[in-house]
Order: structure tokens, then sequence, then C-alpha cells
């Protein structure tokens, strides 16, 4: 790696950011056995049986719970919230529920939002003790009604724009959907968004990119987005 090169990543604000991050984790460490030891292990193993099968079209990856557990553990410490009071989280996009489990053992509470096209989701929320609302989330179309505000939306490795939407969304459907968020939010509020790519590798257009920054968001890496508080 050329001198140069080296001496712009040092200069990359993102690498400062990686780098506070990184001795945060060290210096307040979550070891993944305290978690682990919250999980009923004969029912874990069960459906580890049931649903590890190389192939499955239930993502057999997410048997993996030390794994999956490690990542989450290491999101909710970038995010601080092992250094905050209870907080109440949405997730969207909820998955297997890694991410709910962990805030909820580091004393947050929260609610999951996702589709139930998987038993192995559903399965791993009984697992953990969480609850979720079965719902799609679609272009100009409100998140439900879930009877609470929320001190953080998140949603990890998403991409709204599913199979069934071939173009990936514009400004106005993003400013749709931030705006119909915030109404979820406490004041104070945070939502956090971790984007997956779109088909041609890119996370959003310039033009959509202007757009978040001037909505306030903090990008990181490119796929990361930090809105401030509402």
């Amino acid at each position: 790696m050329k001198l140069s090169h080296k001496i712009r990543k040092l200069a990359d604000p993102a690498v400062a950011v990686s780098f506070k991050r990184a001795v945060a984790r060290a210096v307040r460490p979550l070891p993944v056995s305290r978690f682990m030891s919250q999980i009923d292990q004969a029912e874990l193993k069960r459906i580890r049986q049931t649903y590890g099968v190389p192939g499955s079209r239930d993502f057999p990856k997410y048997v993996e719970a030390e794994r999956f557990l490690k990542l989450n553990i290491r999101r909710a410490q970038d995010l601080g919230l092992d250094r905050m009071p209870a907080q109440r989280i949405l997730d969207l996009g909820s998955g297997a529920g890694y991410f709910l489990f962990v805030t909820r053992v580091l004393g947050h509470s929260g609610l999951g939002i996702d589709l139930d096209n998987y038993p192995l989701f559903r399965e791993m929320f009984e697992l953990f003790g969480l609850r979720r609302i079965i719902h799609r989330i679609e272009k100009f179309s409100p998140l439900p009604e879930t009877g609470a505000r929320y001190d953080w939306i998140t949603a990890f490795s998403i991409g709204f724009s599913g199979p069934l939407q071939l173009t990936p969304w514009g400004v106005e459907e993003w400013d749709y959907f931030l705006q119909d968020a915030k109404r979820h939010l406490h004041p104070g509020g945070r939502i956090f968004l971790d984007l997956n790519p779109t088909r041609d590798g890119s996370f959003y257009t310039d033009e959509l990119r202007q757009f978040f920054l001037d909505q306030g968001a903090v990008i990181d890496r490119r796929s990361k987005l930090l809105f401030p508080p509402k």
C-alpha cells in the first residue's frame, strides 16, 4: 500500500469513528457467554437439529447462535446501547431476533416487524421470548401502529425494495418512510439504518445521498445511516 493511500485512509473520519468504537468495545467487553447463558440450550439444540440443514430455505446459518450474538453485540455497542438507560426499540426486518435479544439482555425492550415467511425466525423469536408484528414494508405505505413510541427505530441489512419492487426507492419513497417513521419516535428518538447494496452494488444515488445528508444523517462507510434525534 502506497504511503499516500495510507495517509488518506488515516484522514478518513470513518476510520477515526471505527477506531473509537474498537477502543470502547475493548474497554467495556461483552462476553458472548453472558448472552448464551440466557438461552434455553435444549430448545436451541432442537432448533439447530431442525433447521441447521445446508440448502434449507430457512437460512440455516441463523442457528449459529454464537456467531450472530457476537455480530449483534457489536451492533449494540456501536450504537452505545450498552451504556444507555433502558431504551424502547422498534426493529424493522427483525429476522431471527438476535439484535432485540441482545438489547433485551442489556436492559432494553423492543418489538420486531417482519414477514412470517420462515418458521425458523418464528421459533427463534419464541426461544428469545420476543414479540413481533407481521407486516410488509412497502413504498408509500405507513408502518403499523404498535400502541407505543420508541427511542430507537433500527433496521439492519435491509433493502426495502424487495423482489416485487424492481426499482430501488428514490427520494420520494425514502422521504415518506422517514416522515412516517418519526411518528413512532419519542422526542429525542433516533433512526438507524444499515442498508444492503442495490443490484448494481451501490447503496444509493448521489441525489439520494444528498437527501439523506439534508435530513441530518451521519453516513458511516456508505451503508450505515444515523438520523439525529427527532
